[in-house]
């Protein structure tokens, strides 16, 4: 990999803990304060360099996406379809579209996040407003699969394919950055065209995608907290019955199991990611004991906490 793209060279300003404290983290784009923006995740079954916070776990976030599988089968949940696709094919996911990603078999996969700034070429431009804000704001448009099969879905795999190979090239003539912003640019257009023929989206699932972001919503803001049902189902201002209704549907779990897996993966994070005791952990996620929690991250991880971070 270019290590001018992989270390930022000339602007290594992160966004602060500050900055990433003021607005939820739905999945967290470390390089979006910085002069190249693109975030790239190189993923192989429970592995995901860089980490990222949305990985193996129902999330969304400003940038499109588009997952390049490179060997095995795929699993991907968006909004409440579900789809299965092999190597050689990839998804395009909007912005904003709630979604998790998972293997169905042994798999490893290439995930370009590109920020909406990355694909109109300047603030105001035409193209911004009519071929990137008519798409990424449309929530009728959620996601696409493209596959080498189909004749129609070449030329934006052709593009895809030339992207991953220049990200994770060498560092070539020093043009790197420039030579991936044409192949993003490609890529996109021959998306947008496919794209704009999608139909409009019913009222009545609009809202429902609106009420669920705004459930998770709450529960990413306050894993740490004790939270109830009741607590969760307010937020969107609907009844539990209805809350549970809409967890069933588009994440296929319930509240509690949702907030449990969560927890889970946050924990996962923090035992990766710092000393932390294993007690301290359990009681940051509000687990009643360490052996509860313990009991809980074996059965979803297969090994215990201590073995994990090890």
């Amino acid at each position: 990999m270019n290590d001018t793209i992989k270390n930022r060279t000339g602007n290594q300003n992160r966004e602060s803990d500050r900055e990433r404290k003021d607005r939820p983290v739905y999945s967290h784009n470390p390089y979006h304060s910085t002069k190249f923006p693109l975030l790239v995740l190189d993923v192989e079954r429970e592995r995901c360099a860089p980490y990222n916070e949305g990985f193996r776990v129902l999330h969304w976030h400003s940038e499109i996406q588009f997952v390049y599988i490179l060997s095995g089968i795929v699993h991907f949940r968006i909004w409440d379809r579900e789809y299965d696709l092999p190597a050689g094919n990839c998804m395009f996911i909007n912005a904003n579209a709630t979604h998790y990603i998972t293997e169905k078999e042994d798999c490893r996969y290439h995930s370009f996040l590109i920020p909406p700034e990355m694909l109109g070429f300047f603030e105001g431009s035409v193209m911004q407003e009519k071929h990137v804000e008519s798409i990424l704001f449309n929530p009728a448009i959620s996601s696409r699969a493209f596959s080498p099969e189909r004749n129609e879905d070449q030329k934006a795999l052709e593009h895809l394919r030339r992207l991953d190979a220049l990200y994770f090239g060498d560092d070539g003539d020093g043009f790197r950055e420039y030579e991936i912003s044409l192949c993003i640019a490609g890529l996109w257009l021959e998306t947008a065209k496919l794209l704009m023929k999608e139909t409009v989206l019913p009222s009545v699932q609009r809202k429902d995608y609106r009420r669920i972001r705004s459930l998770l919503t709450f529960i990413h803001e306050n894993y740490r907290e004790k939270i109830s049902l009741e607590d969760i189902a307010g937020a969107a201002n609907v009844s539990k019955t209805e809350c549970l209704r809409c967890f069933r549907k588009y994440t296929g779990s319930t509240p509690y199991q949702y907030l449990l897996q969560y927890r889970l993966n946050a924990a996962a994070a923090l035992l990766k990611s710092t000393e932390d005791p294993v007690t301290e952990i359990a009681l940051k996620m509000q687990f009643p004991s360490a052996s509860a929690f313990i009991g809980a991250f074996r059965k979803v991880y297969g090994v215990t906490p201590s073995v994990y971070r090890r």
